[in-house]
């Protein structure tokens, strides 16, 4: 949580952490969660990922944190909008998920902090 916090800072923007919640307040434009999804290897000797959502909060992207299989370290992100997933309390993820999902999937957060980045606009004449 902190890296992200720094990392969006580093582009430029800025963050509040509530708290109680944890959720990021960006730019005052939108909030963001930050969930790590732990691996787990299915009976049948496949990877799988849980994630939870936390339907009270709202946030307007869910950043998920896949765990690789020791758990030791981040495989990968996926930041998954409000709009998309809203309605979905919990979300099960396989290596591969279709392009509904894996549109959706990051190998880093770079796409995420360039939403965060602050551009000057140039006045209109």
């Amino acid at each position: 949580m902190a890296q992200v916090i720094a990392d969006i800072g580093a582009a430029g923007g800025t963050v509040r952490r509530d708290p109680v919640t944890d959720l990021l307040h960006i730019n005052d434009e939108f909030t963001a969660s930050l969930v790590i999804s732990r691996c787990h290897i299915s009976p049948a000797g496949g990877l799988r990922w849980k994630v939870r959502f936390d339907s009270g909060l709202r946030p307007s992207i869910t950043i998920v944190a896949r765990m690789q299989e020791d758990n030791a370290a981040i495989h990968d992100y996926y930041l998954l909008p409000w709009l998309d997933v809203g309605a979905t309390p919990n979300l099960r993820l396989a290596p591969e998920n279709g392009i509904l999902l894996d549109a959706y999937r990051f190998d880093t957060l770079e796409a995420f902090f360039d939403l965060t980045r602050r551009v000057p606009l140039k006045v209109a004449a």
